[in-house]
C-alpha cells in the first residue's frame, strides 16, 4: 500500500519564503503557504507535479513520483549551503521530523541522535555530511597503514582498470594486514549506528557476502582506501548500478559513505553535477548519500565527480557501500499479470474524469453493501 508519508514530508521540507513557480503544458507547481517555523529552510525546485486530464481542464490531486523517476530537486537555500549546510540538530522540529521521515520512506532510515555534526546539503536527493565521523588519530593511522601496506593499485571500475575515468590508487581493507584495522572497525561500527537497517551486520559471518535477489539481505561491500595524488581524479559517475546490472547481480547499492582521511586545501572536492553541491575534504568528515531508492532503483540525480587535487596536494578517502537484495525476479506468469494490471490502469486513466468518479462511487457503494451484508465484518 502506498503511504502518503513521503509526499507530506517532502512538502513540509520544501516550504520556503521564495517558492519557485514553474508551469508547462502537463506540469504545474503551486505556491505554498509558509509555516513560520520553516522560513528559510529549503526551496522548492519543481517538486510537486499536477497532471491535467485534457478533457475538462481540471487538475487532479498531485501524483506521487518515486525518487528514481523524479527529474526535480529540492535544495536548501544558497546562503545555507555557503554556511556548510543545515545543521540538523538546530533545525525546527517539524523540519527535522519531515526530513528523517522522508529518508525512511524513500531511501533508508537514519539515526540522528548523538550526531551533532550532521549537516544537510541537499534535501532531495538527500545529501548530508557528518563532522567528526572519525577522529584525527583514526584517520592518520589508516592512512599510514594503507601507504605502508604495499597494496595500493590502480583503482578498478566494474572489475576493469579504466585510466580514462579514474586515476587514483585503491586498496581493499581485507588484505595486506588491513583486515582487522581498528579504523576499519570504527567505520563499520559508526555506519551501523547511522543506518539502523544494518545495525550489528559487521558481526555476522556473511556481512560482506553479496546478497541474492529476493533474499531480503543487507551487506557491506568491502571498505576501501583510495589515494589521489595531485592532478588525479574520478570523472562523473553514479554509484548505483543500472537496472539491468543490479538485476543480474541480485543486489543494489543503497548508501554511500565516503570518509575523508585528510584535509585537502586546494581541489579534491566531491562535486554533485546536478545539485550544485561541492564537498571539500576535511579530515574525519563523512559524506553520505543514497545511490538508489528503497525500491533498489538507481537515482541518476546523484551523479558525482571526484575533482582533481591541485598539484602538490593529495587526497585520502575511505569508501563504504551498503547494499541490499533486489526484489525477487518475477515469473513469466507474474509478469503477464502485472502487465494486465498496468494496461487496465492505463485504460482507466483515459476515461473522462466524470466517468471515473461515477465508477468510484459505484465501487464504494458496492463495498458498503457487501460490508453490511457481512454484519459489518470486513
Amino acid at each position: 500500500t502506498m503511504s502518503a508519508v513521503a509526499p507530506r514530508a517532502l512538502s513540509a521540507l520544501t516550504r520556503a519564503p521564495h517558492t519557485a513557480h514553474h508551469a508547462s503544458r502537463r506540469t504545474h507547481v503551486r505556491a505554498r503557504t509558509v509555516s513560520p517555523t520553516l522560513q528559510g529552510l529549503g526551496q522548492l525546485r519543481d517538486v510537486s507535479r499536477r497532471a491535467t486530464d485534457g478533457d475538462d481542464g481540471n487538475e487532479e490531486k498531485p501524483r506521487f513520483v518515486p525518487a528514481h523517476e523524479r527529474k526535480t530537486l529540492s535544495k536548501i537555500l544558497p546562503d545555507q549551503l555557503l554556511e556548510g549546510g543545515v545543521l540538523l540538530k538546530d533545525a525546527p522540529e517539524e523540519w527535522r521530523t519531515s526530513f528523517t521521515g522522508f529518508l525512511s520512506f524513500e531511501f533508508m532510515s537514519v539515526r540522528v541522535a548523538d550526531m551533532p555534526g550532521l549537516r544537510v546539503l541537499n534535501i532531495d536527493p538527500p545529501v548530508f555530511t557528518v563532522d567528526n565521523f572519525l577522529s584525527a588519530m583514526e584517520c592518520d593511522t589508516l592512512v599510514a597503514s594503507a601507504e605502508a601496506c604495499g597494496g595500493l593499485a590502480m583503482s578498478a571500475i566494474g572489475g576493469a582498470n579504466n585510466e580514462n575515468i579514474r586515476t587514483s590508487r585503491t586498496v581493499a581493507l581485507n588484505s595486506h594486514g588491513l583486515e582487522s584495522h581498528a579504523t576499519k572497525k570504527a567505520i563499520l561500527k559508526r555506519a551501523e549506528y547511522l543506518l539502523p537497517a544494518v545495525e550489528g551486520l559487521s558481526a555476522k559471518d556473511d556481512a560482506f557476502r553479496a546478497p541474492k535477489a529476493g533474499e531480503k539481505k543487507w551487506s557491506f561491500e568491502l571498505p576501501q582506501v583510495a589515494h589521489y595524488s595531485g592532478g588525479e581524479f574520478f570523472k562523473a559517475h553514479e554509484d548505483g548500478f543500472p537496472i539491468a546490472v543490479a538485476a543480474d547481480k541480485g543486489y543494489q547499492r543503497r548508501a554511500t559513505i565516503l570518509v575523508y582521511l585528510n584535509d585537502v586545501e586546494q581541489g579534491g572536492a566531491t562535486r554533485f553535477e546536478h545539485l550544485g553541491v561541492e564537498v571539500q575534504p576535511k579530515k574525519g568528515k563523512a559524506l553520505v548519500f543514497f545511490p538508489s531508492s528503497a525500491a533498489c532503483m538507481p537515482d541518476a540525480r546523484t551523479l558525482h565527480t571526484a575533482t582533481p587535487a591541485v598539484d602538490g596536494h593529495e587526497k585520502w578517502v575511505s569508501q563504504l557501500w551498503v547494499a541490499s537484495s533486489t526484489p525477487p525476479v518475477p515469473t513469466p506468469e507474474e509478469l503477464e499479470e502485472e502487465n494486465k494490471v498496468k494496461a487496465a490502469k492505463a485504460e482507466y486513466a483515459k476515461l473522462p474524469r466524470a466517468q471515473r468518479r461515477e465508477m468510484e462511487k459505484a465501487e464504494k457503494k458496492a463495498a458498503k453493501k457487501k460490508n453490511a451484508s457481512n454484519g459489518g465484518r470486513k
